[in-house]
């Protein structure tokens, strides 16, 4: 159980210095502040790595209270896991 709580906290911190990366890089993708006028594949892939990085972790403390350990680590991990693989196949 202790362990479960150690890497939902450490999937957490990763979440979060991936939302922020994500918000870091908007402006990249939205070519400025004034709006959404950048290509409209790499707006709707930022978009939904933002949501993805948000709602995963809910869903994993979700999990959590209702005592499935293993799914909210497993949730609470998945967008820096898949962060990984995206910079592994890309290089």
């Amino acid at each position: 159980m202790r362990i479960h709580k150690a890497l939902i906290g450490f999937g957490l911190l990763a979440d979060a210095g991936l939302v922020a990366l994500l918000i870091a890089v908007s402006g990249f993708i939205f070519e400025g502040p004034e709006g959404a006028r950048g290509e409209i594949s790499a707006v709707l892939g930022w978009s939904t790595a933002l949501l993805v990085c948000i709602l995963s972790p809910a869903l994993g403390l979700y999990a959590w209270r209702k005592g499935r350990q293993g799914l909210a680590s497993a949730l609470t991990w998945l967008p820096p896991a898949a962060a990984l693989l995206g910079l592994l196949i890309s290089a």
